[in-house]
């Protein structure tokens, strides 16, 4: 699933916008991301997300193996801002894929959603990610699972 934050796209499509309009954005669209599209436009549900310092408050979770990897804030929000459930990030860390993603974000009532999944392998970084330990913590799991192996 790809996006187009920070640009001029429009953040949601109403109707105020006419089928004219929409196929104007839509070549946009295409034109941001067509190279990275591998399928289908998957449109999601607009929802209003709760936001700290005019930053929403997203947070990305790397699993592998069906292990948590990292969780670190996804759009530059302050970092007293609070994070998901640890329940609802172990909740998913048993999916039938090796390598992947969950973005979570907190509503503005203060609940919490995922908002997309990814393949680990094509997911962005966060701003906030300590890369070092990131790779040593694949690295620990993947080294956990050779020894097992043997």
């Amino acid at each position: 699933m790809k996006s187009v934050k920070d640009s001029r796209f429009p953040k949601y499509f109403d109707a105020s916008f006419d089928q004219n309009q929409f196929d104007r954005y839509m070549k946009e669209f295409y034109q941001y991301r067509g190279n990275l599209l591998t399928g289908g436009i998957c449109i999601k549900e607009y929802v209003d997300l709760k936001k700290y310092e005019n930053h929403t408050n997203e947070v990305r979770v790397f699993y592998f193996d069906q292990n948590i990897i990292s969780v670190c804030q996804n759009s530059d929000q302050p970092e007293n801002a609070p994070m998901p459930p640890v329940e609802l990030i172990q909740k998913y860390q048993f999916l039938d894929s090796r390598f992947y993603t969950i973005d979570y974000a907190e509503l503005k009532d203060g609940s919490w959603i995922i908002i997309e999944t990814g393949d680990g392998s094509v997911s962005g970084i966060p701003p906030k990610q300590d890369l070092e330990e990131f790779y040593k913590s694949l690295c620990r799991i993947i080294q956990k699972r050779k020894d097992v192996l043997r």
